[in-house]
């Protein structure tokens, strides 16, 4: 039985061998990035199984971590002053001899999120509390994957892209807040994605463009474009910065096809005109018009989004795109490649 963890390991936050081992009061800690591992449990399966108390051994030796026992130690609340979350803290034999070690690595190998609450990166959070010391947590209240709601940045700051409304501003790259004219969401069934796999949404991992964006893993359609600066990107085509759809983006470290194991719902933004905003602090488009792309928003969608643009409906509508697309998928590749071996971020500090 494999168990997905979603968290973060200790060496991503500033969390203290002091505070991993006795989950001091008021210590505070930053986490500066997120992770997801799979425990195999050989014991019961609907629990995480945590150690004697006593004296930190293993209360079921059968649940390993890359073939070493992985136990969950205890829970603790933590606040950012507005916010408090609950984060459980794991202890992982490292040694393989049996017990934990301190103040050694072993001692809060990886922090754990409960009830689908994620902590912000990048800031400080402090202990109040343990509310659980004891010797296991149901699977159930554990988050096995980024379930949060994309975060849009808005002139008000980040908002869950479920949360935001036609009438509210975003804010763009180019052209500061700009009014949502339509959204909408289309959910495609497990069954869907079996029959259409290159419909999986890709993953981008928190830092995984250069210049620690995104700020959280991101998850969009394979076909979302991403915006890429870079001096590669200009000796290729004279401009450095371009849009390149997520799924030419795979070979990118901390870049990939998701795992799918339910319903998969897109969400589309649509401006004015065609925008850079921001998702999750990185680039990206809004809601392209062109023909074949209003084609993915489904019928009932395009029906209501030409009854706000009757333009688009035009045979002679041409829509501009706020950023060059290289139009071969070859030169994707060159681009992708050429970044990869001379290992240079794709978003280049400005």
């Amino acid at each position: 039985m494999s168990i997905s963890i979603y968290g973060a390991f200790r060496t991503n936050t500033s969390m203290s061998a002091n505070t991993a081992t006795y989950a001091t009061i008021g210590s505070t800690f930053q986490i500066n990035s997120y992770s997801k591992i799979s425990i195999t449990d050989g014991g019961d399966p609907s629990i995480i199984t945590g150690d004697n108390v006593t004296n930190e051994t293993p209360n079921d030796p059968s649940q390993t971590y890359n073939g070493e026992v992985i136990i969950w130690d205890y829970t603790i609340q933590v606040t950012d002053g507005s916010n408090t979350y609950e984060v459980g803290v794991m202890d992982w034999d490292i040694n393989g001899n049996g017990t934990y070690q301190w103040p050694t690595g072993e001692q809060g190998y990886f922090i754990a999120f409960l009830n689908g609450d994620i902590p912000p990166v990048n800031t400080t959070l402090t202990v109040v509390a343990v509310t659980d010391n004891g010797p296991s947590i149901p699977v159930s209240s554990v988050v096995p994957c980024f379930v949060a709601g994309t975060l849009i940045d808005t002139p008000s700051g980040p908002q869950k892209i479920e949360k935001l409304r036609a009438g509210d501003d975003v804010l763009t790259l180019d052209n500061g807040p700009k009014r949502i004219r339509w959204i909408g969401a289309r959910t495609l069934s497990i069954r869907e994605i079996v029959l259409k796999p290159k419909l999986k949404p890709i993953r981008i991992k928190a830092g995984a463009l250069g210049a620690n964006l995104p700020l959280r893993d991101l998850c969009v359609s394979p076909q979302h474009r991403v915006l890429v600066r870079s001096p590669i990107a200009k000796r290729m085509f004279g401009g450095e910065e371009a849009l390149i759809p997520a799924h030419k983006l795979v070979d990118i470290p901390g870049i990939f096809t998701d795992t799918v194991d339910g319903p998969v719902t897109y969400m589309h933004l649509l401006l004015d005109s065609h925008e850079i905003v921001f998702s999750e602090g990185a680039p990206t488009e809004s809601l392209f018009t062109g023909k074949e792309a209003l084609k993915s928003v489904g019928d009932d969608a395009y029906d209501e989004i030409i009854s706000l643009f009757p333009q688009l409906a035009a045979s002679d509508y041409l829509p501009a795109m706020a950023r060059f697309c290289p139009p071969k998928g070859k030169h994707m590749k060159t681009l992708v490649r050429r970044h990869v071996s001379n290992q240079k971020p794709l978003l280049a500090v400005q």
